[in-house]
C-alpha cells in the first residue's frame, strides 16, 4: 500500500469519526466486483452497445415489450447468479458500527440487502420482484421469468390482462423515494459517493443538499466526476479494498 493511500484511509476514516450523521449513495461501481457490469466504463459499460433510451425506456417498455425483456431477461437471470463482494460487507460494517446512517443506493441488485444492510433506501427500485403494470400485482422475478418462458409472445402477461414490468425506475419514470433521499442528504455532515459516476440525474444532486450545509464530501469512484473538485477526498482505487481497509483502521 503506497503512502498516499494509506494517507486517504487515515483521512476518510478520521472524517466517518468526527461525522454526526453520515449518508452514503452507492452506483453501480459498488457491484462490478460481483460479476455485475456497469453502465459507463468506456469498453465494456452496458450503454457502450445499446442506447438505453430505446430499451429500458418506459415508453420502450409500453411500444414494445418484447424487445424490452429481450434486453432486460439477462439482467434478472444474471442477478441469481452473483454475491455481495467486500465493499458491499464493508458498508454493513460501517453500518453495525453506527458509521453509517442510511445508505441510498441507484443499484437495483439488493446485493446491499443480501450483505446484511438494513437502513437502504433504493431510489430506483429493486430487480427482484415485478409489478403489473395495470393492476399493481407484485410477483418475484423467478415467476417473472418463468411467465416470459411460458408465453408465445415472450411477454408476461397477469390474469388482468396488464403486463408485468420490473419494479425498476426507468428512464422517463420519477425516482422512488426522491424527497426521502433528499432530505437524508440535507442532513448528512458527511456524505460518500460510491461507486457512482454521478452523471444520472436527480440522483446526482444529492451529495449537493450534503455540501449546501458545509458537509464534508468523499467520492470513491474509477472514473471521475463533476464533483471530484468539491471533495474532501478523492479515491480512485479498487472500492472494496479501499472500505475494507477503512474498517480494518476503525477496528471494526
Amino acid at each position: 500500500m503506497s503512502a498516499n493511500e494509506q494517507q486517504k484511509i487515515t483521512k476518510v476514516s478520521a472524517l466517518l469519526k468526527n461525522s454526526k450523521y453520515t449518508v452514503c449513495l452507492t452506483g453501480a461501481g459498488v457491484s462490478t466486483a460481483s460479476g455485475i457490469p456497469d453502465f459507463r466504463t468506456p469498453g465494456k459499460g452496458i450503454w457502450e452497445n445499446v442506447n438505453p433510451i430505446e430499451v429500458t425506456s418506459i415508453e420502450a417498455f409500453r411500444e414494445n415489450p418484447a424487445r424490452f425483456y429481450h434486453f432486460y431477461v439477462p439482467r434478472i437471470e444474471e442477478l441469481s447468479k452473483v454475491s455481495p463482494n467486500q465493499a458491499h460487507y464493508a458498508l454493513t460494517r460501517l453500518e453495525s458500527a453506527g458509521y453509517l446512517k442510511k445508505l441510498i443506493t441507484q443499484n437495483i441488485d439488493n446485493l446491499h440487502q443480501k450483505a446484511g444492510s438494513q437502513n437502504v433506501l433504493e431510489i430506483h427500485g429493486n430487480l427482484s420482484q415485478a409489478l403489473c403494470a395495470k393492476c399493481s400485482k407484485k410477483i418475484s422475478s423467478e415467476l417473472l421469468l418463468e411467465k416470459i418462458e411460458n408465453s408465445v409472445r415472450r411477454i408476461p402477461f397477469c390474469d388482468c390482462g396488464g403486463v408485468f414490468k420490473p419494479d425498476v425506475v426507468l428512464f422517463g419514470e420519477m425516482l422512488s423515494n426522491l424527497n426521502e433521499a433528499v432530505g437524508e442528504a440535507s442532513k448528512a455532515d458527511l456524505f460518500l459517493a460510491i461507486g457512482s459516476s454521478l452523471q444520472v440525474s436527480p440522483a446526482n444532486l444529492l451529495p449537493e443538499y450534503s455540501l449546501a450545509r458545509q458537509g464534508e464530501l468523499v467520492i470513491i469512484n474509477y472514473m471521475e466526476t463533476h464533483l471530484d473538485h468539491r471533495a474532501a477526498v478523492v479515491v480512485r482505487e479498487d472500492i472494496g479494498t479501499f472500505l475494507t481497509e477503512v474498517c480494518k483502521y476503525l477496528g471494526i
